[in-house]
């Protein structure tokens, strides 16, 4: 028997599927933490850039106006949720122990591509 391979039965139990269940939620709690850090780097980039964009029309300077990277942000505020669904939907008929490994994974993965959105949309901007 393989480590995928999982025992006759072995994920059918009721203690299984609870264990699967409080791993889910964990990480649906990191993953709604860093959709609300994504969500809060959107609406603050783009307050920022509305009050700069104002004030450099009202003296005068709209060439000098920046356009908001909507891509990046949206971006941004999509990769975890993405990412734990795609996780969750793995392991969907996996053993607990590998819907840690899994969405262990997502949550790196989805935390490396989330940071370098953080710091690369504030760099586009330059405010």
């Amino acid at each position: 028997m393989s480590a995928v391979e999982r025992p006759a039965g072995g994920s059918r139990t009721p203690g299984a599927l609870v264990g699967r269940i409080v791993v889910w939620v964990f990480f649906a709690a990191l993953f709604a933490y860093m959709t609300a850090q994504s969500v809060g780097n959107f609406v603050v980039i783009t307050d920022k850039l509305q009050k700069f964009n104002e004030f450099v029309g009202s003296a005068g300077g709209a060439s000098l106006q920046r356009s908001v990277p909507w891509v990046w942000l949206v971006l941004d505020v999509l990769i975890p949720p993405l990412a734990y669904a795609v996780g969750v939907w793995v392991t969907r008929r996996s053993t607990a122990v590998m819907t840690v490994a899994v969405l262990v994974v997502a949550f790196a993965a989805a935390g490396a591509l989330w940071l370098t959105l953080q710091l690369y949309v504030p760099s586009l901007v330059e405010l």
